[in-house]
């Protein structure tokens, strides 16, 4: 890893793209490192058809594991096992406090055993667990799977994240972010479908709902497994890039101020980071969003049955608002483009929450309330797709880059833990209460984005008027201030 410093010209906020990376026409010294250069654009198509499309793929299977309670209540889960009241939400979120939990120590742990070893190691676990949720006899079953579920998805989003903070320059961020997380919606898209297609197999060994939770749950254990055989720790233990793609990558990372994965997490650093708010009002965007996520994921086949249609069809036009939330997320990448900055971005997704929403209370039309909810799925996985990739390109590094991509999941995990609880038995069929809870969180998300920009606004102004004195700092000291560091500028 080179220790020679950015050109301090190179980093001012007038060399900034809208999204949140250095200009080609920037001079970089002394590396040299070409942005157009046609090896590094190479290196990285390399980068994206490994790490990212791994990564990519394991966010499909935690989507449709996530995906299948809902789908199996559809399939007469709880008349099966006899669950009353509130006792399908119940088990919806019991998994969260458990996710929470072990959300930091999942990613820390991710940095000390190699992401190669720990990724491949959580997956296997949580695809067993969704094999062993098939067994279930009653409420108690499905409650200690959930809670052993969450402990062991909990490191994979955030890790993941950091992952792509890590392999990434800034201004590569936000659009590898927004293509991760349109796995959640790829698996609404094939979840659905999969899961009415398994419906149709005839075994008395299972009911219906035990094969979707066996078969998808053998699924993720077997591609956990393959994991550990095509996953790499960091550029320079990747299995595909010549000797010359790693050094530039590494060159290319060290210029945007990223330290490719070799520094430790920094615990001082990492108790400031914890004091800043800019982290958590960025985070709380992902909190917002993950109601309309998780109404997606969870509830929607539910709302279109109590439409009027049958258990299969109820599962397979899950499909339609998953398409519409894959599209949201991937196009939610060049939204700083076309608006300019990411807190118009923000805004322009959160409107299309906020009409979901309204259509949602103002009627009971079978086709309006489908319509509503693509409306719904595209302005939330728009947020899902951009807002992390906010937050992400902010970190500067890899202390901050733990604790924020650990934050971003935390606030979608809360998210997801209050969206276990607005649909409810009792609502039935209007579901006006969780509707309302959706508009509340498209408005919350409004508020959140221009709080960050405001902070954003006043820390680089500060940044420009009473910049941190180096002078006498160790290169180590320096590249330990992450954000700090005086030329470092935050991404609007």
């Amino acid at each position: 890893m080179s220790s020679e410093k950015v050109d301090a010209t190179a980093l001012t906020p007038d060399n900034y793209s809208s999204d949140g990376g250095l200009k080609k026409e920037v001079a970089i010294a002394p590396t040299g490192v070409d942005p157009s250069d046609p090896r590094l654009k190479w290196a990285y198509r390399k980068v994206d058809a490994t790490l990212l499309f791994i990564l990519f793929l394991s966010n499909v299977l935690n989507s449709m594991d996530r995906a299948n309670l809902g789908l199996s209540k559809v399939a007469s889960l709880e008349d099966d096992l006899n669950l009353k009241g509130s006792d399908f939400n119940v088990v919806a979120s019991i998994m969260y406090p458990t996710y929470l939990v072990f959300m930091l120590p999942s990613n820390l742990a991710l940095r000390k055993f190699g992401a190669r070893f720990w990724l491949s190691l959580i997956t296997v676990v949580w695809g067993v667990i969704n094999m062993c949720m098939a067994f279930a006899k009653n409420k108690t079953d499905l409650i200690l799977c959930r809670l052993f579920l969450g402990a062991a998805e909990s490191g994979a989003t955030p890790g993941a994240l950091m992952l792509i903070a890590l392999w990434y320059p800034r201004r590569m961020v936000l659009s590898r972010v927004a293509l991760f997380y349109s796995a959640f919606a790829a698996g609404a898209i094939i979840g659905g479908p999969i899961a009415s297609g398994i419906m149709k197999i005839n075994n008395p060994k299972f009911r219906h709902w035990e094969w979707i939770f066996f078969i998808e749950g053998l699924v993720t254990a077997g591609y956990g497994l393959l994991m550990y055989f095509l996953l790499a720790d960091y550029p320079e233990k990747s299995w595909i890039m010549t000797r010359q793609e790693k050094d530039l990558i590494s060159e290319y990372m060290s210029r945007d101020q990223v330290d490719g994965g070799h520094r430790p997490v920094v615990y001082k650093r990492l108790l400031h980071h914890m004091k800043d708010p800019l982290i958590y009002s960025q985070a709380l965007i992902l909190f917002c969003a993950n109601f309309g996520v998780n109404t997606i994921l969870t509830f929607s086949a539910i709302i279109v049955k109590n439409l009027g249609y049958g258990p299969s069809a109820s599962q397979a036009m899950q499909a339609a608002p998953g398409i519409c939330g894959f599209i949201g997320c991937i196009v939610s990448r060049y939204y700083p483009k076309v608006f300019g900055n990411h807190y118009r971005s923000s805004l322009f997704c959160s409107a299309w929450l906020v009409t979901g929403s309204i259509i949602l209370l103002a009627t009971r039309n079978s086709g309006a309330n489908i319509f509503a909810l693509c409306l719904l799925s595209f302005g939330a996985f728009g947020n899902v797709g951009m807002g992390p990739g906010w937050l992400m390109s902010n970190v500067g590094g890899p202390t901050r880059g733990a604790l924020g991509g650990a934050m971003n999941v935390i606030c979608g995990g809360l998210g997801g833990l209050c969206t276990s609880y607005i649909y409810r038995n009792k609502d039935a069929p209007n579901y006006m209460f969780g509707h309302g809870m959706n508009l509340f969180a498209a408005l919350l998300s409004i508020i959140t984005a221009t709080v960050s920009y405001v902070i954003i606004r006043i820390y680089n102004n500060r940044k420009d008027t009473s910049p941190i004195d180096v002078t006498g700092m160790t290169d180590d000291e320096i590249k330990d201030l992450e954000t700090d560091h005086p030329d470092f500028r935050f991404v609007e």
